[in-house]
Parts: structure tokens; C-alpha cells; sequence
């Protein structure tokens, strides 16, 4: 499990598990990790783990997030990494990520190494199924898109250029949809049950995404298409 051991002026001033999908950082009292000081933005930044990643995402603070130096608005965390916000430093530590890129960020779904494939023939069908829509969504190096049927945003058409973009109710549900050189895929971020991807729960992997796959996440409703 990753941890982030908080420095406050040169002092370790607490070591934190992340150990929820949704790791909130802010000066309110209900945050994961409170950092109750002049310019930490109520709602500062998050941790949402993704398959085997932990991402850092800026929630558009005051003050902004650094990473070793640098202002980020979103950042895959590595092992060692350092997170400053309004003159703190958090550590981020993890084995995990100090072993490299997770297989989550370079299979098509994570577990796909081939031992594990031979223990489990239903594992090695999913696998089969997961490459082929991979290789429908990856076509031509297309640019997707969702159109949004359902919720605030219904009519609405929103392009995907970015690695990740969130969706669904924060607190209820929320899935992110991300971009890869294979394609793009769906992944559980929060809430009790996974969004819903063609009527069935996308359950706790990734799950490729091909042109007009409906999806269905808090208290929306989008279509997936390529463009």
C-alpha cells in the first residue's frame, strides 16, 4: 500500500495510507489528509488510484500543486515523487511503483501476463475479447469522443485528447476514461458499484472501449464514439 509521509517545516508531521480509491488532500476536516494551513484550498487535490497507479490531480487550488518542482495540473505518480502544496511536502512512497510502469498502464487488461493467463482459461477468453475491441478503438489513431445523453451535460459532445477525464457524481460514482496508445479504456475510480458499460458492470479492471458503447456512471448517461 502507498504511503505519504507529510513535512512541515523540515519536520515529519504524520505518515498517511493511501487506502481509498479516492484520496482527498484539503484544509476541511472530512479531507483523507487535512493540511489545515494558510493556502491549502479547501478541496486542494486528490489521489485517485487506477488500476495499479495512483494519479495526483490539482482541483483547480489557489495556490496550484507542485511535483518535484513543478506545477501540475494531473501527475502519475512515482516512487519518491514530491508533492508540495503551499510550502508542505509530501513524500510519496510506494514499492509498487519503484519496480516500473505497472502492468496495468501497458496490457490491455491488467493481469494479462501469460502465466496467469494458462492458470485461468476464463481470464485468457477476457483477455481475447478485451484485444479485439482494443484494436476497434485504436483504428486509424482516432480521436474519441462521448456524447452525453443523459445528466447535466445531455447534448453535449466532449472530446477526449487528454489522458484521463473523469465522469459520473463524486462521493456516488465516478469512473475515468483514459487514453493509451492501444486505445481507451474505462476504469472504476468510486463508489459502491462500478458504472455500467453496454448494461453490465465494468467490475474492478479496465475495460476497452469501442465505438458506440454506451456507458452509464452516477447520474449519467454517455455514448463512446471515435472520430
Amino acid at each position: 500500500m502507498a504511503k505519504l509521509i507529510l513535512t512541515v517545516n523540515g519536520e515529519v508531521a504524520g505518515t498517511h495510507f493511501i487506502d481509498t480509491p479516492r484520496f482527498t488532500i484539503g484544509s476541511i476536516a472530512d479531507s483523507s489528509l487535512q493540511i489545515a494551513l494558510p493556502g491549502v484550498s479547501r478541496s486542494h487535490a486528490v489521489i485517485f488510484t487506477v488500476g495499479n497507479d495512483d494519479i495526483l490531480e490539482d482541483l483547480n487550488s489557489t495556490n496550484g500543486t507542485l511535483v518535484n518542482g513543478q506545477k501540475i495540473t494531473r501527475h502519475i505518480l512515482q516512487h519518491d515523487d514530491v508533492i508540495e502544496i503551499a510550502g508542505c511536502q509530501i513524500r510519496y512512497r510506494s514499492q509498487k511503483a519503484a519496480s516500473g510502469p505497472s502492468l496495468d498502464r501497458t496490457m490491455v487488461i491488467k493481469g494479462l501476463a501469460p502465466e496467469v493467463a494458462e492458470k485461468s482459461p476464463a481470464l485468457a477468453s477476457l483477455e481475447r475479447v478485451g484485444a479485439k475491441r482494443a484494436g476497434q478503438a485504436r483504428e486509424g489513431g482516432r480521436l474519441g469522443l462521448v456524447r452525453m445523453t443523459k445528466g447535466p451535460q445531455a447534448g453535449q459532445e466532449i472530446e477526449l485528447p487528454r489522458v484521463l477525464r473523469t465522469f459520473g457524481k463524486p462521493g456516488v460514482q465516478v469512473a475515468v476514461i483514459n487514453r493509451r496508445p492501444h486505445g481507451y479504456f474505462i476504469t472504476h475510480v468510486e463508489g459502491r458499484k462500478p458504472a455500467l458499460l453496454n448494461g453490465r458492470s465494468i467490475g474492478l479492471d479496465p475495460r476497452p472501449l469501442a465505438p458506440d458503447d454506451v456507458i452509464s456512471v452516477g447520474d449519467e448517461e454517455l455514448q463512446f464514439q471515435l472520430r
